[in-house]
C-alpha cells in the first residue's frame, strides 16, 4: 500500500486501523510461510538465496530496532539496539519491557476515552500557562519500584482473593441515616445491599446548588502547599478543617499491578481553602471516619470520571458517597468537544497538567515531590471548575431540556450506588471481564481443540495464582507469554521457562507444574477427540432386509426387516502423541541408522 493511500488517523481512524491491520496480516503471513527448519538447507544451494535471506534478516533488525527504539522514547525507557539474532534471543526481555510500558498506556488511553484522563494539548490563544512538571517522560524508577515492600502485608483487613466467599462489605456504622444498617436480610453467599441506597435515592439537595452564583476563586497553586496526612491525629485535625465547608473535591491514586483486586495509595481531599493529600496506606483503617462528611447530603463531593473511585472507596475503607457531583457529565449534558478532567482544567483554569504520573507506582514513599504535585493539581481546581460548570448548567436550562443540574445529579447518583463485587471465575464457559472467552475474543488466535484445551488450563492456572499470591494476571503471566505457551505447548520445565522471556518469577517457580498442566490438558483433549470418534463411529445403522413370499392363492407380499447394526471401532492410544515418547524413539532410530554401514561410503558416515 502506498503512503499516500494511507487514511490519516487523526481523520480516520478507522481506516487508519484497517490499513494497517491490513499490513500486520500480509507481514504474519509471509513470515509463517518461511519454513524455518529448512532455510539452511536451501542456503546451501544457493548462494544468492543466501545473501538476500542475510540482507532481509539484517533490513528486519534495522527496522525492529527503529520501530524499539521509538516506542522505548515514548515510554521514557533506554533500550540498547540489538546486535544480532542471538543477542534478539538474550535480551529479549527489553523489548517485553516496552510492549508491557505500552499496554500500560494503552489501558489509561481507555481512561481517557471514558473522560477521565487526556493527553491531548489545547492550544490558547492566552500565552500565560501554569505548568507544574516537565514533559520528560516518566522515569523507570516511577513506573514499576521493584524495592517497595508489599503494603497489603501490613493491612489490618486480611486479603481474600476467593471468588467463593462474596465481599464482606466494611462499614460498621452508618452516619447520617434515614434507614438503618443491614435492614435487609440476604443469603450467605449473597453480598450484602447497598448501605446508603435508600438514602442517595431519596436525596434532598441544598437549594444552593441550583442558584447561580460567582464562582469562588481557587487560591495561586504555587504559593500554597498540600497537607500530608499520614497519622490518625492528623487525620483528626483535617477532620476538624473540614468543618463548615460545604463542598469538597475528591480524587484517588490505585496500584493494581502487585495486587489481584488492587488497592487505593493515595486520596487528594480539597477545600475552598487547603489541599489535603492522604496516604491511604497507613490510614487505611480509619478513613471509615470520612463517612461523617462523604456520608452528609448537605455537602457535595465534587468528582471526575468517578465510577472507578466509587468503588474504591467502598472495597477499600467502606467509604460511600452521598450527593455526588460528577463533573464529567456536564460535559456530556453541555456537548463538549471533550470530556477529560485536563480539558476543564485548560478550558476554566488555563492550566495545563502533566499527566505522565498516571502511570506511576504510587506505593512508593515517601512520595518524590513531583509525585504529590501532580496528585494535588487533580482536586486543587475542581471547586471552581464545579462553580463554573453548575452555572452553565443552570443558565442553558430550558422547558424543553429539563433542569440539566438535576440530569447531571442523577447520572452521578447512578455512578453513587454501584456496589463492589469480587470477579467470580467461570473455568466453564470463561464469561465476565476476566474469564478466557474474551481474552480468547480479543486475540482471535486460531486454535487446534489440543492448544485450546491448552490455553483454558494456562488461563485458569494463572488465574488461581494471582488469587493465592495476590498479584495480577499481567505480573504473573502477561497475555502475550500465555499463548506463546499455547502455540508451542512445552512440556518441561526448560521449555515453559523457553517461552518467557523474560520469564516471570512465578511461571519459573511454577515451570514443571505448567508443563504438567500442559500435558494433563492435552491428553484430555485427545481423550475427548477419542470419545467423540468412538461415539460417532458406535452410532447404529440400519440395515434393511427386503423379501418376497406368495401365497397359495397366488398374491405376493413383501416383508422389510430392519436391524440396528453397530460398526467396530480402533482403540487409539493417546501415548502416541506424548513427544517425550517420540523423541525417545528418534533417538533410538538415530543410533540404530549409525551402526549401518553404506553400500558406497561404507562405516564413515
Amino acid at each position: 500500500m502506498a503512503s499516500q493511500d494511507i487514511p490519516d488517523p487523526i481523520k480516520d481512524f478507522k481506516g487508519y486501523q484497517g490499513s494497517l491491520f491490513k499490513s500486520l496480516v500480509a507481514a504474519t503471513a509471509a513470515a509463517n510461510s518461511i519454513p524455518v527448519e529448512e532455510l539452511g538447507f536451501f542456503r546451501s544451494l544457493d548462494r544468492q538465496f543466501a545473501k538476500d535471506i542475510d540482507q532481509a534478516g539484517a533490513s528486519s533488525l534495522s527496522i525492529g530496532n527503529d520501530l524499539l527504539q521509538q516506542c522505548a522514547i515514548d515510554c521514557g525507557l533506554v533500550v540498547k539496539k540489538f546486535d544480532d539474532i542471538d543477542d534478539v534471543v538474550e535480551r529479549y526481555g527489553a523489548a517485553t519491557d516496552v510492549c508491557d510500558s505500552l499496554l500500560e498506556k494503552a489501558d489509561h488511553c481507555l481512561d481517557e476515552i471514558s473522560g477521565k484522563f487526556t493527553q491531548e494539548d489545547f492550544k490558547q490563544d492566552n500565552p500565560e500557562v501554569t505548568q507544574i512538571a516537565t514533559k520528560d517522560k516518566l522515569e523507570y524508577k516511577f513506573l514499576h519500584a521493584n524495592n517497595v515492600v508489599r503494603p497489603q502485608m501490613k493491612f489490618k483487613d486480611a486479603v481474600n482473593n476467593s471468588s467463593t466467599v462474596p465481599f464482606e462489605r466494611k462499614i460498621k456504622y452508618k452516619p447520617h441515616a434515614l434507614v438503618p444498617l443491614d435492614s435487609t436480610v440476604v443469603a450467605e453467599d449473597k453480598s450484602l445491599p447497598h448501605p446508603y441506597e435508600y438514602e442517595i435515592s431519596h436525596i434532598e439537595y441544598p437549594k444552593s446548588m441550583f442558584t447561580v452564583t460567582e464562582p469562588e476563586m481557587y487560591k495561586p497553586y504555587d504559593t500554597t502547599s498540600p497537607i500530608w496526612v499520614d497519622t490518625e491525629e492528623a487525620l483528626l485535625n483535617m477532620m476538624k478543617r473540614l468543618e463548615g465547608h460545604q463542598e469538597i473535591a475528591v480524587d484517588l491514586e490505585h496500584h493494581n499491578y502487585r495486587s489481584f483486586q488492587g488497592f487505593t495509595c493515595l486520596m487528594q481531599l480539597s477545600t475552598r481553602d487547603d489541599d489535603f493529600v492522604i496516604d491511604t496506606l497507613e490510614l487505611r483503617d480509619k478513613l471509615w471516619m470520612l463517612n461523617e462528611y462523604f456520608a452528609n447530603p448537605e455537602i457535595v463531593k465534587v468528582l471526575h470520571g468517578a465510577d472507578s473511585d466509587i468503588i474504591w472507596l467502598q472495597r477499600d475503607f467502606g467509604l460511600y458517597i452521598v450527593n455526588l457531583f460528577d463533573t464529567y457529565f456536564p460535559t456530556k449534558v453541555l456537548d463538549f468537544p471533550h470530556h477529560s478532567l485536563a480539558y476543564l482544567l485548560k478550558k476554566y483554569c488555563n492550566f495545563d497538567a502533566d499527566k505522565k504520573y498516571q502511570l506511576a507506582d504510587w506505593r512508593i514513599r515517601p512520595l518524590p515531590e513531583e509525585m504529590l504535585s501532580y496528585a494535588r493539581s487533580d482536586t486543587h481546581f475542581l471547586l471552581y471548575i464545579y462553580d463554573c460548570l453548575r452555572n452553565e448548567l443552570i443558565d442553558k436550562s430550558t422547558s424543553e431540556d429539563g433542569n440539566l443540574v438535576k440530569i447531571c445529579l442523577q447520572r452521578s447518583n447512578e455512578i453513587a450506588l454501584q456496589k463492589y463485587e469480587k470477579e467470580v471465575y467461570d473455568a466453564e464457559n470463561g464469561l465476565g471481564p476476566g474469564g478466557w472467552k474474551n481474552m480468547l475474543t480479543k486475540w482471535k488466535y486460531a486454535m487446534n481443540p489440543q492448544q485450546l484445551a491448552v490455553f483454558k488450563a494456562l488461563h485458569q492456572w494463572r488465574d488461581h495464582t494471582a488469587r493465592a499470591e495476590d498479584e495480577s494476571w499481567r505480573y504473573v503471566l502477561p497475555n502475550h507469554m500465555l499463548m506463546a505457551l499455547v502455540e508451542r505447548m512445552p512440556l518441561d520445565s526448560s521449555g515453559v521457562i523457553g517461552c518467557c522471556n523474560p520469564c516471570p518469577t512465578l511461571v519459573r517457580m511454577n515451570a514443571q507444574a505448567i508443563g504438567y498442566t500442559i500435558q494433563q490438558a492435552k491428553m484430555n483433549a485427545l481423550q475427548t477427540s477419542k470419545d467423540d470418534a468412538f461415539m460417532e463411529d458406535v452410532t447404529p445403522t440400519k440395515k434393511i432386509e427386503v423379501s418376497t413370499t406368495a401365497s397359495n392363492n397366488g398374491s405376493v407380499t413383501t416383508t422389510m426387516k430392519v436391524q440396528q447394526v453397530k460398526r467396530n471401532v480402533s482403540d487409539i492410544d493417546p501415548s502416541l502423541f506424548d513427544l517425550k515418547k517420540v523423541k525417545k524413539i528418534r533417538a533410538e532410530t538415530v543410533a540404530q541408522l549409525e551402526k549401518k554401514a553404506s553400500a558406497l561410503f561404507g562405516s564413515c558416515l
